[in-house]
Order: C-alpha cells, then sequence, then structure tokens
C-alpha cells in the first residue's frame, strides 16, 4: 500500500472533493484521481461514491480511514523523531532512581564513550514516578526497585543490594563493631524507608508502638546526618560503597539477624527491546556483570 495513495485518500475523505484535496496536497486534480483509483484497485472495493458536487465515503473507506490516520501520524512522529536526533543516529532514554544510578553510573559513562553517535537522556525519580515515564513513552528503559506488573512489558531481575547498617568512624557503635537485633529500636536511627522487604525486616525485628525519632526521605541527608556522629543508619551498600572504602563511615554487624537485601529490575517494552541503543545498553550492562540479556 503506498503512502502517497494513503495521504491521498486521507485529504479526499477530509475535504470530500478532488478538487479542494489536490489544492491541499498542492498536486494537480488527475494526480489525486489516479491514486485514488491505483489504491482501490489495490483495495478491491470503492472508497468513495462520487458525485457532481462533492464525494462520499463508503463503508470500506470508513474502515481504511482510522488506520490510515493512525500511519500517517506515525509517519510524522517518525519524521520528528529523526529531526531531533540530529546529528545523531539514535537516542536512548532511560530512567531510574538516584540510589540506582550510582550503581549504573560507571555503565553510563562508558556507553556514553563508546557509542558517539547514539544521544543520552537520564530521567531520575521515585520508582513509581519512573514507571509511569515508561508508561507515557518517555523513557525507553525503567532501572527500579519495584517490579511493576505489566502486560507487554518485560521485567528483568538486575541485581541485589545489600543493606547495611552504618555509623561515623567516631561513633560508638562503630567502634563496638556490632550490636543486637534486640537493640535496633533503641540506636540513634537516621531511617530511609527503602520499600519491601526492608520495611517488612524493620517491623518484624522492633516494637509495634516504634516510631523512628528521625525519619528522612534522602538517602543524601541520612548520610550527612550519620557522618556528623548524629546517628547511625540502614542504607543500601551501593549508594556508600565510596564511604565505606574511604573510612569515613563504618560497617556494624548486626547479630543474630539476617539482614535484607533491595533487589533492582530493568523494565522495558517488548518491541523496545530489539532497538540497536537498547541493546547497546543491555549488553554494556551483560559487560560489567549483570545478567539482563
Amino acid at each position: 500500500m503506498d503512502f502517497e495513495q494513503l495521504k491521498a485518500f486521507y485529504t479526499v475523505a477530509q475535504t470530500k472533493n478532488f478538487t479542494k484535496a489536490a489544492e491541499t496536497l498542492h498536486l494537480v486534480q488527475s494526480t489525486v484521481t489516479r491514486r485514488i483509483q491505483l489504491l482501490e484497485e489495490n483495495i478491491g472495493k470503492p472508497l468513495f461514491i462520487r458525485n457532481k458536487r462533492n464525494v462520499e465515503i463508503t463503508q470500506t473507506g470508513q474502515s481504511l480511514l482510522s488506520y490510515a490516520e493512525r500511519i500517517l501520524m506515525l509517519v510524522q512522529e517518525g519524521k520528528a523523531e529523526i529531526s531531533t536526533l540530529q546529528p545523531y543516529e539514535d537516542r536512548l532514554t532511560i530512567g531510574s532512581t538516584s540510589s540506582v544510578w550510582t550503581v549504573m553510573e560507571p555503565i553510563l559513562k562508558e556507553y556514553h564513550s563508546r557509542y558517539p553517535t547514539i544521544a543520552v537522556m537520564t530521567k531520575t525519580g521515585h520508582s513509581p514516578d519512573v514507571i509511569q515515564l515508561l508508561l507515557d513513552n518517555i523513557i525507553q528503559i525503567a532501572i527500579v526497585y519495584i517490579p511493576p506488573s505489566l502486560p507487554n512489558f518485560e521485567v528483568i531481575p538486575c541485581y541485589e543490594d545489600d543493606i547495611v547498617l552504618v555509623g561515623g568512624s567516631d561513633h560508638p557503635l562503630s567502634i563496638a563493631g556490632s550490636i543486637d537485633i534486640d537493640e535496633l529500636s533503641t540506636i540513634p536511627l537516621a531511617y530511609v524507608n527503602w520499600g519491601s522487604p526492608f520495611h517488612d525486616w524493620v517491623v518484624e525485628n522492633v516494637p509495634r508502638s516504634y516510631v523512628p525519632k528521625l525519619q528522612v526521605d534522602k538517602a543524601e541527608l541520612a548520610i550527612d546526618f550519620v557522618k556528623a556522629g548524629i546517628a547511625v543508619s540502614l542504607m543500601p551498600r551501593s549508594i556508600i560503597k565510596h564511604e565505606l572504602t574511604e573510612g569515613t563511615l563504618v560497617e556494624i554487624t548486626v547479630n543474630r539477624s539476617v539482614l535484607p537485601k533491595r533487589s533492582a529490575y530493568v523494565i522495558l517494552h517488548h518491541d523496545k527491546k530489539n532497538r540497536p541503543c537498547v541493546e547497546k545498553w543491555l549488553e554494556l550492562m551483560t559487560e560489567f556483570g549483570y545478567t539482563v540479556m
């Protein structure tokens, strides 16, 4: 089915007049008429009922009209997408949480260096916000901690992050090196809710009436409190890897309990998985040791 024939068909259907359609398309009327005839021959049924004043669309034409409109719209969107890519060959849009980006940053840097003809755009937010960006087709890949249940989307387990209790290098608990799980509700904790299963683990190990004195919604803020010696905190290891290596934060063992892990997932639409820029990202994650292919 020829694109120019569909364009002529759609324009005639909108104007209900061959002469007006020709003017809209900047063509002579005979060209529009010929394109409609060829399309009708291809389909095997008439698309319009012609009279002296105007034309009426047939039931066959009405059935074709919505598909023609979608095809023309997709072509326009494709042209717009291509124009925004220049001078690049492709564009990768990927969204994640700020804590996941601390893990993915080396991959992002390598991707940017290895593929100079692919433009990259990142989005950062909480897991539900990132998923909404994926549903709105603003990003192609989401990497989040809360796996959604969505039709037509692939959910790939990416990695597990240890949750560890940490304190500043001079904090008494850091010097002691460990606490018992029964002491969890009594220590000066800067509490960040890392979601399930972390929250479930906390609920199981503190009294029902327990309310953390200090609750913060940003990892950076909790880290600042811990470095200042005001509190200790339960944090994903990936976020504080640098501080643990430097010694500004110290891991504190929690006796008689296995701390939970935080799982991250790659989410993408089935139709996007074979796009070259997406394939290259997944291949690079595999090179870095993540099982996502």
